[in-house]
């Protein structure tokens, strides 16, 4: 019985936020999360390859991730191109931080992907 009324109140408030519409906004808390991942992809990759998966990320939150998600009533990834262009806006400026900020003064615990060499030359 529990599990059917949480089922329940999941579908009625993935209803709501669907009848709002998609995420048009410039910034809200996913902007953090993509910000955060921006300096860390940056302080332990080449920016190049960084800025690659995060970009790749957006059309595949939204065309793969976003339509699975919602069968099972979880809004996920249901955001305009105006909001999916500032994630990649916040990206950029979180690998220029991590990878021209964060490793000037730290050198990463490890480095992903061959052949990188940061500026601690590693």
């Amino acid at each position: 019985m529990a599990a059917s009324t949480k089922h329940t109140s999941r579908q009625k408030a993935f209803s709501r936020k669907r009848a709002e519409g998609r995420n048009d906004r410039l910034y809200d808390l996913w902007s953090l999360a993509h910000f955060t991942t921006g300096v860390g992809f940056g302080w332990i990759m080449p920016p190049f390859i960084a800025l690659a998966l995060m970009v790749i990320w957006e059309p595949f939150e939204i065309l793969v991730l976003s339509p699975i998600f919602a069968r099972h009533h979880i809004d996920f990834g249901y955001e305009t191109l105006k909001n999916s262009m500032s994630d990649i806006v916040v990206d950029i400026i979180g690998v220029a931080i991590g990878y021209y900020g964060l490793a000037q003064h730290y050198a990463p615990p490890f480095h992903l992907f061959f052949g990188h060499k940061g500026p601690w030359g590693l």
